[in-house]
């Protein structure tokens, strides 16, 4: 009885396969004989190319700017197409936490290794007649997804950080467009799926390992560039603060000083009346920043009678801070606004309260959490908003401590000036306290003894 149920699957089998390959001949024969046996002409995969070489270029310039700003190698200047104004801005998307997938793979790159596949293959279509099939058929796959990751990217523009990336509207025009083209020649030539493979298996593979061999590449090469600016940066800091912390008090002994006012109107962590005040210009859109105000509050909170962090502001933004060349922080302006309003209203503990919140929101801020916040710790409404506005106190002080940051020649944050000194980059630890303490005999040769508390 098994026997005869295995002849019967058998002869099924055989019968479906000959009935296939029937209707296939059939159909291959009532093709009009002036298609060929190519899948379909040039023109729509020259249509593809041009889109193709516009998506590659707009997917490559974020990419771009993605490795520039997040390896903090320099400042990145304004594109044509995304000159910060408003809502428009490309570098307020790449900050954020939506443009890295999985915790590492940046989305820009993900656009750019995936036109350099569509490149691949629509190269490969107008060369080899006989790939044009399978290029379909990959095209047509590919820009399915990719569309679906242009839709959740455009509700992430418009619903979760409130700016608009007109390169990366470029880039779904383009997948948009290219899908359209995609699905006319496919439903055009449907019946033509069904004909046999005419690639040679040896064409298929090149084609295929080819392909994916460029994209590999393309993705390293973008990554191992990342990671060596990265590198290069914290070897930089590294030989910063191996220096022998003698050569850098003899440099800061011989360098100009400067008599930074404080007053009550500046922001102060700590006692008020401590003697030694570290003031730091700062930005709380500023990754490097969020982590040196932990590490000067804790040494404050070591040196109670001695040291206090005083707050300038120095946002890395072209809205009030005219004197960098480009607006790598857009929201710095207003949250700086923010905190310093805050400060107003409920003085230094609504300030750090404040600012606290503002460094962990830094990469997801709306617009609307800078109320938010403030009804969260219970500040005056009214008046907050009145002092977020234009021409109010907050504007004023804000200028004056862009002011004094221009004096101190500054093109980054945060920046340490101590006993009128600016102290040299990313300088912790105990180098920092050897140089504090250097400064302090400097001035106060009574003090020979003075020691720092570090940890």
């Amino acid at each position: 009885m098994g026997e005869k149920t295995d002849f019967q699957s058998k002869n099924f089998l055989k019968v479906w396969w000959l009935k296939r390959q029937a209707r296939i001949a059939a159909l291959a024969e009532a093709l009009p004989p002036d298609d060929g046996p190519f899948f379909t002409g040039k023109l729509p995969f020259v249509l593809l190319l041009i889109l193709a070489c516009i998506g590659t270029f707009a997917a490559a310039f974020l990419s771009y700017r993605h490795i520039l700003l997040e390896s903090q190698s320099g400042g990145v200047g304004e594109s044509i197409l995304c000159k910060a104004h408003g809502n428009i801005n490309c570098d307020a998307i790449l900050l954020t936490d939506y443009s890295v997938l999985f915790g590492y793979f940046p989305s820009a790159f993900l656009g750019l290794i995936g036109f350099v596949l569509v490149l691949w293959c629509v190269c490969n279509g107008i060369i080899n007649e006989r790939m044009r099939k399978m290029a379909v058929s990959v095209l047509l796959m590919y820009f399915c997804a990719a569309m679906v990751f242009s839709s959740y990217y455009m509700y992430v523009m418009i619903y979760k950080v409130d700016y608009i990336c007109t390169w990366c509207l470029v880039v779904h025009a383009v997948n948009l467009m290219s899908l359209i083209i995609v699905l006319t020649v496919s439903i055009r030539n449907r019946k033509k799926f069904l004909l046999r493979e005419i690639s040679t298996v040896f064409e298929r593979f090149y084609w295929l390992a080819a392909g994916l061999l460029l994209c590999a590449v393309v993705f390293i090469g973008a990554a191992a560039w990342e990671k060596s600016l990265s590198f290069h940066s914290v070897k930089l800091k590294y030989e910063s603060l191996a220096n022998d912390p003698l050569v850098i008090l003899a440099i800061l002994r011989g360098s100009e000083r400067y008599e930074i006012p404080i007053g009550s109107e500046d922001p102060v962590y700590g006692r008020t009346d401590a003697r030694f005040p570290i003031i730091v210009f700062s930005d709380f859109q500023c990754p490097v920043c969020r982590e040196t105000k932990a590490y000067l509050r804790r040494l404050v909170d070591l040196n109670p009678g001695e040291l206090k962090m005083v707050y300038k502001n120095y946002p890395l933004c072209t809205r009030c801070n005219p004197t960098i060349l480009a607006n790598l922080h857009p929201a710095a302006c207003s949250m700086a606004r923010a905190a310093y309003a805050a400060f107003l209203i409920g003085g230094n503990k609504a300030f750090w309260s404040y600012g606290d919140l503002l460094f962990k929101h830094q990469k997801s801020l709306k617009p609307s959490d800078l109320t938010a916040f403030a009804q969260r710790l219970k500040l005056d409404e009214k008046k907050f908003v009145a002092l977020i506005g234009p021409d109010s106190p907050v504007d004023k002080k804000i200028a004056e401590d862009v002011k004094w940051g221009t004096k101190l020649s500054l093109n980054g944050t945060p920046a340490i000036v101590f006993q009128g000194k600016k102290i040299p980059e990313n300088l912790k630890g105990k180098f920092l306290v050897d140089t504090m303490e250097g400064l302090i005999r400097n001035d106060h040769p009574e003090l020979a003894d003075v020691a720092l508390k570090w940890r």
